[in-house]
């Protein structure tokens, strides 16, 4: 598939077809901007992220391998943080990031049934398929979903 083309400098994700998960393309001027893109890409899998409001902070560190071991790490620490907090992020500010390691603080709230509906229950994001480059742009990745 080829990928989308974005404005030099823009950030974004999208949908890209998949069997049975769901899968993101995800694109960057920076490899912080592919992290901050995946996981926003993994709260919309989730719920209306406009709705979320940034009331709450979770710092979070994650450390692996590889930088496509640190992208799989890093949204599944997401989901922890949902699965133990109802915890989920409106907005992500990376302070560090490196090949093998990242520094973040998440702001968002947990899950409020009152004013958030729930869409879709992720169970992990998946080393299928996965990818990470540099582009002539900055950098493009794409993650699978396990629903």
């Amino acid at each position: 598939m080829p990928p989308p083309q974005p404005r030099p400098g823009a950030a974004g994700f999208k949908p890209i077809p998949h069997t049975a998960d769901v899968g993101f393309l995800l694109w960057g001027p920076t490899l912080a901007d592919i992290f901050i893109q995946g996981a926003l890409a993994l709260v919309s899998l989730m719920t209306d992220r406009r709705r979320l409001r940034a009331r709450q902070t979770r710092k979070a560190a994650i450390e692996a391998a590889d930088q496509e071991m640190l992208l799989v790490e890093w949204l599944n620490h997401l989901l922890y943080l949902y699965d133990t907090e109802n915890f989920l992020a409106r907005r992500i500010d990376i302070q560090e990031i490196a090949p093998t390691r990242l520094r973040a603080t998440l702001y968002g709230e947990p899950l409020d049934p009152d004013r958030h509906i729930l869409k879709t229950g992720v169970k992990a994001a998946t080393y299928h398929q996965l990818t990470i480059a540099p582009t002539a742009n900055g950098w493009q990745a794409r993650i699978i979903f396990d629903l």
